[in-house]
């Protein structure tokens, strides 16, 4: 598809390879039987990671045979956004694929291992224990009682109304924590070390994870959202540091909140990071609108940049435009290159720190940016201490 073209990276003398891997009930179905038989083979009771495996498949293959189209076996960079920021993340915290890259990009991105945007968006889990019912009431859910039933339905029956089985409106396919596939939670693997201490990228749009370009919300819906949110203990808190008093202020408020959230999670995720790994993390937030259309820097707003592939869409774009996806592709190359994103005479781009608080701003600029202030850096962080970890 037009929007994973990766022609631009391959002009810079990068081998660019996209891969295919299994999804919905395909992909993460966890089951007692499925356990059994995979057991048999590997020793370990995991079940449901099916396309986690697979994505780890195609990690070995490239590993193995990218020596046959010009590439380097030794250094491989495994980029990925959204749902491919998970992925990206599960490469890089698993011992089945230690060793196998140099170097990770995580576009939308890492959080706060305390944050519950862990639990619903790309990189939310279910445990085993969870899953394996879930498994069978999905099995159910087909009129069948069997795993080897289940394989001798069509393929659309099997995905056809993926999130209406089982007793939990929450449910859905996604990882399961295995401890095989998937080593321990995310706050265990960054206490104890990823499996794969390699140099990072990682960050967010600035309109997305709940923050919305062209917010129209009321006063009394900002304070809902507050009290929602942030339970009982903080929503006074919140709304000293973000304030509003109107309509007019409160989508901006609201705005903020959020993307601070991400700016100052991925700050803590990557001090978090620095507790057994040396390799540097380098955070960014991309604050460009792509022209021709409403929703500002939103969600993956930044891969035709990255991939500098603007001439394979039929956007609307304009000179900067092209100078801006020059630029961030620049970055990209030298460190999928190098393990650093500098050079090339492009602004300097320091890695992050426990004591930064700073952020490089990509888009509409190329400069360090503070990632809040002080006082909602501090309260974010005595939030996420009262809340569970993932």
């Amino acid at each position: 598809m037009p929007l994973f073209d990766g022609a631009g990276m391959a002009d810079k003398g990068v081998v660019f390879v996209n891969y295919n891997y299994r999804t919905g009930s395909f992909g993460w179905l966890a089951h007692p039987e499925l356990s059994e038989e995979f057991e048999a083979v590997t020793g370990s009771n995991s079940s449901g990671n099916w396309g986690m495996l697979d994505q780890f498949a195609a990690l070995k293959w490239i590993h193995t045979n990218i020596d046959a189209f010009g590439g380097d076996p030794d250094h491989i960079t495994v980029m990925g956004q959204s749902a491919g920021s998970a992925a990206t993340q599960h490469i890089l915290n698993s011992p089945l694929t230690k060793g196998l890259i140099v170097g990770a990009i995580v576009e939308s991105g890492v959080r706060d291992p305390h944050d519950p945007l862990c639990a619903s968006l790309a990189e939310n889990y279910k445990t085993l224990d969870y899953a394996l019912p879930q498994g069978v009431n999905y099995t159910r859910s087909k009129n069948v009682s069997s795993i080897a039933e289940l394989r001798e339905l069509p393929m659309d029956d099997l995905t056809e109304n993926l999130f209406s089985f089982g007793s939990s409106a929450s449910w859905s396919f996604t990882a399961t924590l295995d401890y095989y596939a998937m080593p321990d939670t995310y706050y265990n693997t960054l206490l104890n070390g990823a499996a794969n201490d390699v140099p990072i990228i990682t960050g967010n749009t600035r309109d997305e994870n709940g923050a919305t370009y062209g917010l129209n919300i009321t006063l009394a819906e900002y304070l809902a959202d507050l009290n929602s949110t942030y339970s009982s203990d903080f929503p006074a808190e919140f709304l000293a540091l973000y304030p509003a008093n109107n309509s007019a202020t409160a989508s901006g408020a609201y705005n903020s909140q959020f993307t601070d959230r991400f700016k100052v999670g991925t700050w803590f995720w990557a001090n978090l990071w620095a507790t057994a790994a040396s390799s540097p993390v380098f955070t960014y937030i991309w604050d460009h609108a792509p022209p021709g259309q409403t929703r500002g820097a939103y969600h993956e707003s930044e891969i035709n940049y990255v991939l500098n592939n603007l001439y394979a869409t039929d956007s609307p774009w304009i000179a900067d435009d092209y100078v801006i996806a020059e630029t961030i592709n620049a970055y990209w190359v030298n460190f999928i290159k190098t393990g650093n994103p500098n050079g090339c005479d492009l602004t300097t781009w320091t890695a992050t720190t426990n004591t930064s608080k700073t952020v490089q701003e990509l888009g509409d600029g190329w400069v360090a940016v503070p990632i809040a202030s002080d006082a909602k850096i501090a309260l974010f962080d005595t939030w996420f201490d009262t809340l569970p970890l993932f």
